[in-house]
């Protein structure tokens, strides 16, 4: 399998990490708005890495369950015309 499941929770824990990081940060009384700002964009950013994987791995599973649907379907044909030659 491309990505596994330990793959898809190590990205659901990176993004609730990078969350908690920058919160930590922007609650900090002394930032300036141009700090803020950097830390909202790094914080935005390192969110999307981790849910466009997670995003990754869902079209793959879905990709499989299409393969394995594929297959099933093959199967059920196979079978069928070997009882009609039967």
């Amino acid at each position: 399998m491309f990505l596994e499941i330990p793959v898809l929770l190590e990205a659901g824990i990176s993004v609730n990490d990078e969350i908690a990081t920058h919160i930590h940060c922007l609650e900090q009384p002394d930032l300036t708005p141009e700090d803020r700002d950097h830390i909202q964009q790094n914080l935005a950013r390192g969110c999307a890495r981790g849910l466009q994987l997670i995003a990754l791995h869902q079209l793959h599973l879905s990709l499989r369950l299409d393969e394995l649907c594929a297959c099933c379907v093959d199967d059920q044909k196979m079978t069928a015309e070997s009882v009609i030659r039967g």
